[in-house]
């Protein structure tokens, strides 16, 4: 038999069966798919946060290529008023076999299943799902086993799978209305022996404790084809058709027997004695109330094959337990506890956890794992027949006195120290301690002091308990690193530095330094010492084990104090050579222009000069004092050198200068409005050149020359007559000589160009077009074209004849 059933609400769960479904040739159709569900399961705390899961079931003997979903859809509606409110596509992540009791039946019927899970983690929006009438979702496919017994599979279109189940509004007044939906276990691959009584346990846990109820029900048909097997319509369905039965089939009759398939509506236990053989489709639905209001409901389908096992019977297994039968057993759980059945090649085994098949256990013994109830399924393990179920053992794991166990004391724990290892039982416990497995004599007390790494266990024995207790703890002492501090000298001179180094028995430790007990910024594993005083270093290792080094002290060598004189500075250099001082006497002076104890300005040149005195002491530690010396070639005077002015004018003579000036002196002082500053006015009558002479603090002068050109302002004539009477024929301008590179431009009354010049070498003689132009006014335009003295002159300009 293959089951596969479900209950759904808010963990929207739908999980589904369908039947062995044949292919059409251009068409993939889902008859590998005997079994499913999809879940919508809260996560934490947030409104609208779900994993969603869809679990299939497949029939690997049915596999092909392209049946195989690599991702499904769902459709959610709207229940009330039915519109789309969004779809889910959810991709295929992983496979798991599923195991039988009879494993060798299975093999001989062909019946090989796995469970494949779609799942990802989705976020809904919570004000989409307010709706009181809640919402439902459908996962549609075609096609259903045409080999199903109970179903009238005789319809062209086929017969086709709807699964279909029914949540509540995620939120309700305003707030979250928290829900998941119920969960049923793994499931056992299994089939029905004909006129052999079979019950299963289909109920389901809630998450919520809300209330479950169970029934038989109708399979949905729904709307997919053999030509169309996935649905691609999302239109909302007011309902969804049913399956037609097969003539003598109802609900009632669903799988004939004495009793015919029944299901109890508070437990959800299936019970059927078959009376035929067939591969027989039905539904169960699962409805969830959560304070009488019915808030979820989910239908699953199911396919269940009954078929005429062997006459041959095997005796059920009796399972024993250290030599003998039992039934309820109470077992120390730190004591291992296999269970074994007969050694007998003829027979195969399946073992059993609270009616769930343990997946690989299938050998004559077993190995608890934990409290439950144990049976084993006995079959023929070279022959297809009926099989037994053993009697139920009921074991009770049994907890050890009770013992746990801690360590006093701060980590890391490094080599050299001390660390107690606190075991707290009961008031009448007894203690006996392990280091690595080896009784540690003579230590009996709640209390352990160690100093070497290793595995330490505690064992326990109290009156008030069944079994012993056990408890281990893993200590592990670190080794403590080395720091041994090392310098090539423990005196040095001023202005110099002693390198200390760190010798480290650790790879990658981390150092903390420390000068006359204060804490430095350094952090290298090298420290170039400038001040006298006592070192120490901290050494870290990785593990967090420190060691402090020795201390290192280090003495600075007393040194004179040396001096040197200042030097005025020196104008030009010619000046003479200038004595240098310096004290204590015997020391050596160093410098540009540095001969013996004497300057030379001539030798050092233009600029600033740093001249040194040196003394070294009776330890050979070096002292010198620096001074400056200045030899000046005077200021640098900059401006314009030449100006142009018309007669009458004036113009400002710009200078600067790079340093401070102490005295300004131009020439010749006559038509300058001043000539004791930088930059006087000027006022020539005529073509004048002036010199500058600027004398800096040191008394260094420096000379500039300045010429000022002064032109003669144009006369420009306001009319002339081109009559050929030998009298002012043409434009005469006087002096527009002086402007080679002026530009003459003559236009009539309507702005027309009818004279251009550049230059006006050949005044204008009143012609345009070799044609004397007529008597009026003209506009006149004259650019000089000078640099220094860039002007333009406009004006009317009358021609009579």
């Amino acid at each position: 038999m293959w089951m596969m059933w479900e209950c759904v609400h808010h963990r929207v769960v739908v999980r589904v069966v369908t039947g062995l479904i044949w292919l059409l040739s251009n068409t993939v159709q889902a008859n590998h798919i005997i079994g499913g569900d999809v879940s919508m399961r809260a996560v934490g705390s947030t409104p609208g946060l779900f994993q969603i899961e869809l679990t299939q079931y497949w029939d690997q003997t049915k596999i092909s290529v392209g049946n195989g979903d690599a991702s499904v859809r769902v459709l959610i509606y709207r229940k009330q008023n039915p519109i789309l409110i969004e779809s889910i596509n959810i991709s295929l992540q992983e496979t798991l076999p599923l195991t039988f009791d009879n494993e060798l039946c299975a093999k001989l019927r062909q019946l090989n299943f796995v469970q494949a899970r779609y799942y990802a983690t989705k976020q809904f929006d919570p004000q989409k799902y307010t709706d009181p009438g809640g919402y439902y979702i459908v996962w549609e496919r075609c096609c259903r086993n045409d080999a199903l017994t109970n179903v009238d599979a005789a319809t062209a279109d086929g017969v086709a799978m709807t699964f279909y189940l029914e949540f509540p509004p995620m939120t309700k007044n305003g707030s979250t209305f928290k829900n998941s939906s119920p969960e049923f276990r793994f499931p056992n691959g299994s089939y029905l022996c004909l006129n052999k009584p079979f019950t299963f346990n289909a109920s389901a846990t809630d998450a919520d404790g809300d209330q479950l109820r169970y029934s038989l029900v109708t399979p949905l048909n729904g709307y997919t084809t053999r030509t169309s097997p996935t649905s691609t319509d999302s239109s909302p369905r007011a309902s969804y058709p049913v399956i037609a039965w097969a003539q003598g089939y109802n609900l009632a009759t669903i799988i004939p027997g004495n009793p015919p398939l029944t299901i109890n509506a508070t437990t959800g236990q299936l019970n059927v004695t078959a009376s035929q053989q067939g591969l027989f489709l039905f539904s169960v639905q699962c409805e969830e109330f959560r304070n009488g209001v019915r808030i979820g409901v989910v239908r699953r389908d199911f396919q269940l094959p009954v078929v005429d096992c062997s006459k041959s019977t095997p005796p059920p297994a009796v399972v024993m337990a250290n030599g003998k039968a039992v039934t309820d057993l109470s077992w120390c759980q730190s004591q291992p506890l296999v269970l074994t059945v007969d050694k007998n090649p003829l027979w195969a085994y399946q073992w059993k956890k609270d009616g769930d098949n343990i997946r690989g256990a299938t050998s004559d013994t077993l190995l608890v794992q934990g409290s439950g109830t144990y049976t084993v399924v006995k079959s023929q393990a070279n022959v297809c027949s009926n099989d037994t179920t053993s009697q139920a053992i009921k074991v009770t794991l049994m907890t050890n006195a009770p013992v746990s166990m801690s360590l006093v004391g701060t980590q890391p724990y490094c080599t050299g120290d001390t660390i107690t290892i606190q075991a707290e039982g009961t008031s009448d416990t007894k203690y006996r301690w392990r280091r690595n497995g080896v009784d540690m004599s003579g230590e009996q007390r709640a209390i352990l002091r160690v100093r070497q790494s290793g595995l330490y266990t505690v064992l326990t024995q109290s009156p008030s308990a069944v079994c012993d207790g056990r408890d281990s703890i893993n200590v592990t002492f670190n080794d403590r690193p080395t720091a041994q501090l090392n310098a090539p000298a423990l005196a040095f001179c001023p202005d110099t530095s002693v390198p200390i180094s760190v010798t480290s028995s650790q790879s990658n430790p981390q150092y903390s330094w420390r000068l006359n007990n204060t804490t430095l910024t350094n952090s290298a594993s090298q420290l170039n010492a400038t001040e006298a005083g006592t070192y120490q270093v901290t050494v870290t290792a990785p593990s967090g084990c420190t060691a402090v080094s020795n201390n290192l002290t280090l003495i600075q060598y007393d040194v004179p104090t040396v001096l040197l004189d200042s030097i005025a500075p020196v104008c030009g250099t010619g000046s003479p050579a200038v004595q240098l001082k310096g004290e204590p006497a015997g020391g050596t002076f160093a410098g540009d222009g540095v001969q013996g104890s004497l300057f030379d300005p001539a030798a050092a040149g233009v600029g600033q000069h740093a001249l040194s005195y040196t003394i070294v002491s009776n330890d050979g530690c070096r002292v010198s004092q620096t001074r400056w010396a200045e030899v000046s070639a005077g200021p640098t005077l900059t401006g314009p050198t030449t100006y142009e002015i018309v007669k009458g004018g004036s113009v400002q003579l710009v200078t600067q200068a790079n340093e401070p000036i102490s005295l300004y002196r131009w020439e010749p002082p006559g038509t300058l409005n001043q000539t004791d500053i930088a930059s006087p006015v000027a006022m020539p009558v005529e073509t004048t050149t002036y010199q500058l002479t600027a004398v800096n603090g040191l008394g260094c002068p420096s000379t500039l020359s300045v010429l000022v050109e002064v032109a003669e302002p144009l006369y420009i004539p306001s009319a002339f007559s081109p009559n050929s009477d030998g009298v002012n024929d043409s434009w005469i301008i006087p002096n527009i000589s002086s402007f080679p590179r002026c530009e003459v431009s003559i236009y009539n009354r309507w702005g027309e160009l009818v004279f251009f010049s550049r230059g006006y070498s050949k005044p204008w003689d009143g012609t345009f077009r070799q044609a004397l132009v007529q008597t009026g006014i003209y506009t006149y335009q004259i650019r000089t074209g000078a640099d220094l003295l860039p002007a333009t002159y406009s004006g009317q300009l009358t021609v009579i004849r």
